[in-house]
């Protein structure tokens, strides 16, 4: 019991929804991508651009903000690239995603070297992390207080972009239009929409996203920079917007699930729990939500092989059985 109480309190939903929230944003991101009907694998590389260039910006400038907006302007980049390499070039958008991921990792690496003679991690120099906001009201909540006070900004912006991104794509001119290339090309291209134009402005709005993910892991969620520091965050976020198809809502409960294995993953550490298991966590519980989902989509995929196996031999299905 002690150590259920241990496990399970305040601390660790509070420690959710900062984990939670990096995951959210590039997944939030990825939603414009994935409704504009492009398979965006490239979310790790883009996160991880834009913690490293957040941390530069800030170290040059000592200010987190114009740090913040470079690691923006560096996901926007490298979102720019797979524009064009998908869009315009219409290369297979998988291969792209990976290039332009290990492309990511590859350069931070000996940027990182060449910047600061180093490797690893960098931390220091002047870095300054992103304000903690302290809601006023929040002490005389109790418990509740302690849930909703005590973030940085991008925490706040992550969960108050859903019920915007609700609106954005139900209500807004171009919100419909990122949904209607996405899920009908042909009807877009004869109401004269320009499908390329809006693959790419969806693609750019990934990116901007992204690099808020990215500057929060380095700047918010921590105040350093570290190798590989997106750490798979990128490829869980392509997994939730699998099984949410890009829609908002499900797509916070998706990041969610894996904000709290993440925040009971890091509790388990304090209990000596080995810490293979511990990083396996998060890795199990995205295998677990995809093997969920197919398993309660396959009634339906039988039934349409069966039928379909039924007009191609001329055969009902349900007589196929019969003596």
């Amino acid at each position: 019991m002690e150590i259920l109480e241990r496990l399970f309190n305040v601390t660790l939903v509070v420690a959710t929804l900062r984990t939670t929230a990096p995951i959210l944003l590039v997944a939030l991101g990825g939603s414009f991508t994935t409704r504009a009907g492009i398979f965006n694998i490239g979310l790790e590389g883009q996160m991880l651009l834009g913690a490293f260039f957040a941390v530069i910006g800030t170290i040059a400038t000592g200010s987190p903000w114009i740090g913040m907006l470079c690691g923006v302007l560096a996901a926007l980049a490298l979102a720019f690239t797979f524009a064009l390499l998908v869009v315009t070039f219409r290369a297979n958008e998988v291969v792209v995603g990976l290039a332009l991921n290990i492309l990511a990792g590859g350069m931070t690496v000996s940027l990182l070297k060449a910047i600061f003679g180093t490797r690893g991690s960098i931390f220091g120099h002047g870095l300054v992390g992103l304000p903690v906001v302290r809601l006023p009201f929040a002490r005389e909540m109790g418990w509740f207080g302690q849930m909703i006070s005590g973030y940085t900004p991008l925490v706040y912006v992550a969960f108050i972009a859903v019920p915007l991104f609700i609106l954005f794509y139900k209500r807004t001119k171009l919100g419909l239009y990122i949904r209607v290339v996405g899920e009908k090309p042909e009807a877009a291209e004869a109401l004269g929409i320009s499908i390329a134009r809006i693959r790419y402005t969806s693609s750019l709005l990934c990116g901007v996203f992204a690099g808020l993910a990215g500057a929060h892991l380095s700047l918010g969620y921590t105040t350093m920079f570290t190798e590989n520091m997106s750490s798979g965050r990128g490829f869980m976020a392509v997994a939730i917007l699998i099984f949410s198809a890009g829609d908002p809502l499900r797509i916070l409960a998706g990041c969610l699930l894996f904000g709290f294995s993440d925040a009971l993953a890091l509790r388990m550490q304090t209990l000596g729990v080995s810490s293979y298991v511990i990083l396996a966590i998060p890795y199990l519980v995205a295998l677990a939500a995809l093997f969920a989902l197919s398993y309660r989509a396959r009634p339906r995929i039988i039934q349409e092989t069966l039928a379909s196996m039924g007009r191609a031999l001329s055969v009902k299905p349900n007589t196929a059985s019969q003596p």
